[in-house]
């Protein structure tokens, strides 16, 4: 299934050739003759179907909008994550103490939520989602926990190109996955053909990302908000950061969850010999031909492109000299993206780089758990630095190897 947008840029485009056909006519003082009255219909059918096709998109994404927002915040939580600090909380570890109020309650629930101890500062998995707030109760937005998480969902790449994000889980998770049915014609009374390729699945288990930000111990006496912002941004944008560079590497990384291009049955072809941006161009619609070629060109599709192509992307033609192949941020008709993930070869000067291009509704994102802020008052301590350790766990898993074509294009 494409997305919404695209059945109504397709509508757009039947609805113009129906004008066309009216306004000739009109201009030649007539009704429209037989083959075109034909012409006409066929055309309002598609129309149609395309309309149909739009509305159902679109009630598919609001569906997923609504999955991953959730319930909105009770005016318990909201006050909660309102109230929060960061620093009074650090404050209270490194000066040797324990934490109390509101930061104890919620590190108590982050313990029974992880069903162990946890040392340092916890954070209940409800304060580190992407959740409503509720605005009949409070209006005003948590300053440091919500930095962290619109950095964490807004800056990475990973959660623009369009995963199934599943929230929060509790434990590994299961999905299945089902296999392609077996079905064939058959006469009156003949036996029904086997139905049964297995259903797969991708299993999401918890994979520890950890970061850290060394914070001056001036600042910390100070304890303003906009100080308790930056250092949680920080966290977050580099956290989401090493998330595109596992899921788009060209090879898995150490510890990480499994590449894209890296799961069995992703598709290859045979790539341009020719470099510049005639290779690029070349190379774009020969992954989208991989891809229709294998199972059709539906579900959310898109490009992702190591930067180092973005010159030659943004030079070349998709029909020669006539139509751009990048045109408002669209790769040959689908969004285009870039990352740094990505491999390149040689350079400098770069000789070449690689890219990918299918369906990302197919890719399932995870976080598990609580996340957890370690207080290390020592490592830095010469400094006049307290060492603030962030630890999180995410997974993320593709359903089927052949919705993606992974590609070397040649500069």
């Amino acid at each position: 299934m494409k997305n919404s947008k695209s059945y109504l840029e397709s509508r757009s485009e039947v609805v113009e050739s129906m004008e066309n056909l009216v306004n000739l006519a009109k201009s030649e003082e007539r009704d429209l003759t037989s083959d075109e009255q034909t012409k006409f219909d066929d055309l309002n059918l598609k129309a149609d179907g395309y309309s149909a096709d739009a509305t159902r998109a679109a009630k598919f994404e609001a569906l997923q909008q609504e999955k991953v927002k959730a319930t909105p915040l009770s005016a318990e939580e909201t006050d909660a994550k309102r109230s929060w600090s960061l620093f009074k909380a650090v404050n209270e570890i490194r000066n040797g103490g324990s934490l109390t109020g509101l930061e104890a309650e919620l590190h108590q629930e982050a313990e029974k939520e992880a069903r162990k101890g946890m040392q340092g500062i916890g954070m209940p998995s409800w304060m580190t989602e992407k959740r409503a707030i509720d605005q009949t109760n409070s209006a005003i937005q948590p300053t440091s926990v919500g930095a962290y998480i619109d950095s964490l969902q807004q800056a990475g790449l990973w959660n623009r190109v369009g995963v199934q994000n599943l929230g929060t889980v509790a434990a590994d998770t299961v999905l299945p996955i089902a296999g392609g049915s077996t079905v064939a014609w058959q006469t009156e009374v003949g036996a029904a053909a086997d139905g049964g390729v297995d259903f797969g699945k991708v299993t999401l288990s918890p994979k520890r990302l950890t970061g850290f930000a060394n914070l001056s111990n001036v600042i910390l006496a100070q304890n303003g908000p906009a100080a308790e912002a930056s250092v949680m941004n920080d966290l977050g944008r580099n956290m989401s950061t090493q998330i595109d560079a596992a899921m788009f590497a060209s090879a898995n990384v150490a510890n990480a969850p499994g590449c894209i291009v890296g799961t069995a049955g992703t598709l290859t072809f045979a790539e341009s010999a020719a470099g510049g941006a005639a290779g690029a161009a070349s190379d774009m619609l020969e992954a989208i031909q991989t891809i229709a070629n294998n199972h059709g060109l539906d579900g959310n599709l898109a490009f992702v492109n190591n930067w180092a192509l973005y010159s030659n992307i943004k030079a070349a033609s998709e029909v020669a000299n006539v139509s751009p192949l990048y045109m408002d941020d669209k790769l040959a008709g689908y969004p285009g993206y870039f990352t740094n993930a990505t491999a390149t070869a040689g350079g400098p000067p770069i000789t070449s780089a690689d890219g990918l291009f299918g369906d990302f509704s197919r890719v399932f994102f995870a976080t598990f758990g609580p996340s957890n802020i370690m207080v290390d008052p020592y490592s830095r301590a010469t400094n006049n630095e307290v060492r603030l350790v962030m630890n999180n766990h995410f997974d993320f898993g593709v359903a089927s190897g052949a919705s993606f074509v992974k590609y070397t294009t040649v500069l």
